[in-house]
């Protein structure tokens, strides 16, 4: 029977403290940094399908 690794005092916290740790840290990215990094996305898509694909010939 295999054993279990103990918890370390991190992980003590639960299911709900990871949770709740994870938003915390989600919701203080600026909203102004998101919507950058999503119009450079956006744009990067934009040049990938505007560029005309090697045709075989």
């Amino acid at each position: 029977m295999p054993s279990h690794p103990n918890l370390s005092a991190k992980n003590e916290q639960g299911e709900y403290g990871k949770f709740k740790s994870f938003m915390q840290r989600l919701m203080a990215v600026p909203h102004s940094e998101i919507k950058a990094k999503l119009e450079a996305e956006k744009k990067a898509k934009k040049r990938m399908a505007t560029r005309p694909s090697a045709s075989r010939a």
